[in-house]
């Protein structure tokens, strides 16, 4: 799925206004309308996003990718982290919706692409919500660990200067997950090189998890 003001004609008018709540109550819905409880994949903010639906809606299993725990957990976050809350606090003051420099997409967000491949995507990038930049600068977010009751897996890459290895491993154990880091990888880490190894490795927890019988998940007929 995808966060409000991504596709919309005025999208601006709406990132003005999304704020973390909006987007965990989007995420619940959907949660809520599936003929089963779901598998909820989520990356990075999605992360933190998905880990609060989880506490209030069933799901059969979580997996956080590039995932930075809340502040509650781990105090202090990553350098890069605090240099870009420096950085764009003036732009976080205004509250209107803006994007990251392209440079700083580079260095952190797509480290590990190749050059042309980090140009294309950072040039796609929208402006984003300033609520949510805040939010996932500063990690204030309150999550309830013992909430979470489904299976979860973290990943990450070893090389992510955004969420560091340590602080995943720290975000697996509060919430009584497995965890997997994969060398050379970066923050975009399905993006980068042998993402299919890694949906391998995520279909293979959810079988191990979950049992074979998820293959076999017959669907409602639809009237």
């Amino acid at each position: 799925m995808n966060f409000r003001g991504r596709f919309e004609q005025r999208p601006r008018a709406i990132l003005k206004q999304l704020n973390f709540a909006a987007c965990v109550e989007d995420v619940r819905r959907i949660i809520r309308s599936s003929p089963f409880p779901p598998v909820v994949v989520a990356h990075s903010l999605g992360g933190l996003v998905a880990q609060k639906a989880a506490e209030a809606e069933a799901i059969s299993a979580l997996v956080l990718m590039s995932c930075p725990p809340s502040r509650r957990l781990q105090p202090a976050a990553a350098r890069s982290l605090r240099l870009l809350r420096l950085k764009y606090a003036l732009l976080m003051a205004l509250g209107r919706p803006f994007r990251l420099e392209e440079k700083d997409f580079h260095r952190l967000w797509f480290s590990a692409l190749p050059e042309a491949q980090q140009v294309d995507l950072s040039r796609r990038m929208i402006p984003e919500s300033v609520h949510l930049i805040r939010d996932f600068l500063a990690r204030d977010i309150v999550l309830h660990s013992d909430r979470v009751r489904c299976p979860v897996l973290v990943l990450g890459g070893s090389e992510d200067p955004v969420v560091p290895v340590a602080n995943l491993q720290g975000l697996a154990q509060s919430l009584s997950g497995d965890f997997n880091a994969y060398p050379g990888h970066g923050h975009w880490i399905l993006g980068e090189g042998e993402g299919e190894v890694i949906a391998r490795d995520i279909h293979r927890w959810l079988v191990q998890k979950l049992g074979e019988e998820i293959l076999l998940v017959e669907f409602p007929e639809q009237e």
